[in-house]
Formats: structure tokens, sequence, C-alpha cells
């Protein structure tokens, strides 16, 4: 028998796994919510993305994307790439900048991006948390996710 009495969680062992069946079920229903959009939740966040910095400049990169949304370039690169082959966004040469690509959402895209948004404000008005403090709840995740994004880039 191995004594992994050593290893307690100051927290009782609590948080770590509410927070991984937290995370899991949140992603289910967001995948379950996004099912008639044809999206996956990556899918999604980039053209959420590319709304967001296109209203912002004038061209959106592709490395852009990628630092916006904490996904790595070249799973980035993937993501759009089949977005393209759906015809929800176009890749081009910058003007500017040889060596990037920028990506703009076509109609097609706008479309998705608008009826995914929608499904996804149903889903969070069925949710129902008015009984929730938004402002602390959001400071105290911020709090973690600066603790792990810190010890995340430690190593």
């Amino acid at each position: 028998m191995i004594d992994l009495s050593g290893l307690q969680d100051p927290f009782g062992d609590e948080i770590g796994p509410l927070v991984r069946r937290v995370v899991k079920l949140w992603q289910r229903l967001i995948q379950k919510t996004l099912e008639d959009t044809g999206l996956t939740l990556s899918q999604m966040g980039l053209l959420g993305a590319i709304a967001r910095l296109s209203s912002e400049n004038e061209e959106t990169t592709q490395i852009a994307l990628s630092q916006e949304t904490d996904i790595d370039p070249m799973t980035t690169s993937t993501i759009l790439r089949n977005l393209q082959k759906k015809g929800l966004v176009e890749r081009k040469e910058s003007e500017t900048d040889t060596r990037a690509r920028i990506v703009e959402l076509t109609d097609a895209g706008v479309a998705v991006l608008i009826k995914a948004c929608q499904n996804l404000s149903n889903l969070y008005a069925d949710m129902d948390l008015s009984d929730i403090d938004k402002d602390e709840f959001i400071a105290k995740l911020s709090i973690i996710y600066d603790k792990l994004n810190k010890l995340n880039n430690q190593s």
C-alpha cells in the first residue's frame, strides 16, 4: 500500500476536483449549446476574438488571435483552416507584413457567430446566476487565474 498521507490538499481535497467537475460540465453544456451552429468551443472562441479584434484594429493577425485566446499558434492556424473550409473566415496576406496572415469574418461567419452568441445568452439566462455576486465571483476567479498563470509561467 502506498502512503499518501503527506500529500494533503490545503483545502481538504475540495477545490481541485470541484474545479475539474465545473469546467467539464461547463464545456459540455457550452458544446451542447453550440451544436446547431456546427462550432466547437475553440472555434467559437476564435470567431469571437476575430470580431473583437477586428473592431479595434485594421488587421487581425493569426498571432494576435493566438495571444487573445491563449491558443497556441499552430492550433490557432489549424482551427482557422477548418473555419475557412466552412466558409466562416477568410485568411489573406497582410499588406504591411508579408509574414502575417490577416483573418476576417465572412458574412456566413458573422451569421454563425450571432447565432452562437444568442444560444449562449439563452443558456446563461437559463442558468440564473442572479443569486451570485458577479463582481465578487469574477474577483475571486481572477485571483485564482493570476496565481495559476504565475505558476504556469515559472516552468
